[in-house]
């Protein structure tokens, strides 16, 4: 498991790599988003199930209580090797989860009793799958951030045998670091450039450089009182048409509402004798040249302080992103998600910045679909929450993961009315578990429980990206045609299964339209069989497969040329977006060098299936790149 909180892994692209999110979203697309689970099983809410090898990266609850109980199930176990409370579990209930890393603090206003969120960042690695139970009080928010491997290994730095909770190698002393408020530290030896200049209005260059480096600090200095929100940066990597990096200073430095004081792990921001100090992090690689500017847009003068510090590049140029930005802001569409970012290729999602104001503004869900897929693949419950907050409004709070920048109930009175007069203020970063995408990412947020609000919203994404996807589509299995099954050899077994025709919407936002589709259920014992299309010359493929998702598929074998492949487990339960779609990643070992594959799901107890789309995964050198 690459550790994230070492911030040289986060430029690195990893195609095997799926980062995948369970929370406890409202099933209808409304506002309910606690209590909500993916099943329930022997008088038990299970809001964790994943087979095969994978590690939680982090966990984080709100409404917890010591009445509801945790169980944790590792590699199939019949009782549980770790069991807490909801709130114990951040407050050392599991031996292993205490400490650096897992807290549990106030970070809301609205309900005096309990506004406390519980965080746990202590890596939970698991070998043949992971099952969390709740009994008792089922009132929990929580959504759990892990991610599996689509090659079956675990990642560098990985852990040892089944149930090692928290136990890592040498790399949890940069998460070590960031939790106990030190700065990160460079491995690499850094010159560093000053630049001391007047921001006159218009552009001013700051970088031009030609060959290979990584910028791995870019600092600013100012009057403390500078408009930030006016002055925007500007970079080119490697000679592209287009900028990579266009963001205002206010967002890239995560104070987007103003001059403020953040501390967190990759930004810093201060002052010092009148001046403000702001600081960046996140290293930035190039390979042929470096461009650079500052645009004052404020149309006032500003005496300013710039420092590069600038390494050797060590990166591997065909598997690594360069930094992007992608910022957006104006007012929001009644019905209709916030568009956070939309872009194509493969790279990871590291950091986002967001302010808002105009109705409820912090109850609406993020929802991230990812390389192509219908269903949202990150579905959370609440704005506040994405930032690691909950119960908006929110105390001003940093952390090396998340903060909120400013408080707007103690702005406007401490009153909850007068909290909506102010814009809020968040940033994250995904040093957990950058968001992974292999052929392009679409990034949305609800405004209000529903979209229903008029707002004001801005939002600047921060990722890592290559122009060239890595998943390219090869086949299409539609069970409506018969030509396509034949085609495919494609066939159910009739002593196990019917086909059966399925009206429902598709899991994707509250306005999916109503669908009718004729497919499979399978019962247990049952099988499916097909043959797919790939090319030849991969690291791997893809099964994307839509489904009933009324009733928990659980526990398909997939077999590739006889070969197994692993536990294809869809185990969550919507009855009222009744569609979804998800996909299966099959070993580049089980694909290399093959045109076509031999494909048997064996159903593990309910296994439905209407259409089939096979991607192929292939690495191309990005033409950027040379």
């Amino acid at each position: 498991m690459y550790e994230y909180f070492d911030l040289a892994n986060l430029p690195v692209l990893d195609p095997h790599r799926r980062m995948l999110q369970v929370s406890s979203f409202d099933r209808q697309y409304e506002n309910a988003d606690w209590g909500q689970y993916l099943y329930e099983e022997d008088g038990a809410y299970i809001l964790f199930d994943e087979r095969g090898r994978g590690c939680i990266k982090s966990i984080w609850m709100a409404v917890t209580s010591d009445e509801t109980a945790l169980e944790f199930y590792f590699d199939g176990e019949t009782s549980p090797s770790r069991t807490t409370t909801a709130r114990a579990l951040f407050c050392g209930g599991i031996k292993e989860l205490s400490g650096v890393g897992c807290s549990f603090e106030e970070r809301g206003h609205y309900d005096e009793d309990d506004c406390h969120a519980g965080n746990c960042f202590i890596e939970i690695p698991f070998e043949r799958g992971l099952k969390i139970a709740a009994r008792g009080e089922k009132k929990l928010f929580y959504h759990i951030i892990y991610e599996t491997y689509a090659d079956g290994e675990h990642r560098e730095n990985g852990a040892g045998k089944v149930g090692d909770v928290g136990e890592t190698a040498d790399g949890s002393t940069y998460m070590r670091r960031a939790f106990e408020g030190k700065p990160y530290e460079f491995s690499r030896e850094c010159e560093s450039v000053e630049i001391n200049t007047v921001l006159k209005k218009g552009y001013t260059t700051f970088l031009e450089r030609d060959g290979a480096g990584v910028i791995r600090e870019f600092t600013l200095e100012t009057d403390e009182n500078v408009r930030l929100d006016e002055i925007y940066v500007d970079i080119v990597w490697d000679n592209v048409r287009a900028s990579q990096v266009s963001a205002p200073l206010s967002h890239l430095f995560a104070q987007p509402l103003g001059n403020t004081d953040i501390a967190s792990y990759p930004v810093t921001s201060r002052v010092e004798n009148g001046r403000r100090i702001m600081s960046f992090m996140l290293p930035m690689p190039f390979w042929k040249s470096a461009s650079g500017c500052i645009v004052n847009q404020s149309g006032e003068e500003i005496s300013a302080k710039i420092t590069l510090k600038i390494s050797d590049n060590p990166y591997d140029r065909s598997t690594t992103g360069y930094f992007c930005t992608e910022y957006e802001n104006g007012k929001t569409q009644l019905f209709s998600d916030w568009k956070i970012g939309e872009f194509g290729g493969r790279g990871r999602v590291v950091g986002l910045v967001q302010t808002c104001i105009g109705g409820q503004y912090c109850e609406g869900n993020e929802h991230f679909y990812i390389n192509g897929a219908k269903t949202p693949r990150i579905n959370g419950t609440g704005t506040e929450d994405l930032y690691l907050a909950c119960y908006w409004p929110n105390f001003k709070y940093d952390s090396p993961c998340a903060g909120c920048v400013n408080d707007v109930f103690l702005e406007n009175g401490s009153t909850l009315p007068g909290a909506f007069k102010t814009p809020a203020g968040y940033y994250r970063w995904f040093l957990d578990a950058p968001v992974e995408f292999e052929n392009g990412i679409r990034l949305f947020i609800q405004h209000g429980a529903v979209c229903q609000t008029y707002s004001d919203y801005s939002t600047l994404c921060l990722s890592y990206r290559l122009e060239e996807p890595s998943l390219f589509e090869t086949d299409i299995i539609n069970l409506e045609s018969e030509s396509s099954k034949a085609l495919h050899a494609y066939s159910a077994d009739a002593s196990a299964g019917e086909e059966y025709t399925h009206e429902a919407r598709l899991e994707s936002d509250m306005r999916a339209p109503l669908m009718r589709r004729r497919g499979y259920r399978t019962a247990a014992g049952g099988s499916v069989i097909f043959k797919a299309c790939i090319l030849p010359d991969n690291d791997g493929a893809v099964i994307r497969r839509l489904y009933d998702q009324t009733e928990s598929n659980r526990g398909a074998e997939v077999y590739v040329d006889g070969k197994f492949a692993g536990v294809w487990n869809c185990p969550g339960e919507n009855k009222h977006f009744g569609f979804a779609d998800d996909d299966f990643h099959i070993s580049p070992s089980l694909c290399r060098g093959k045109e076509l594959l031999d494909i048997e799901i064996r159903s593990g107890g309910f296994y439905t299936d209407f259409e089939y789309r096979i991607f192929t995964r292939k690495i191309k050198e990005n033409e950027q790149n040379g």
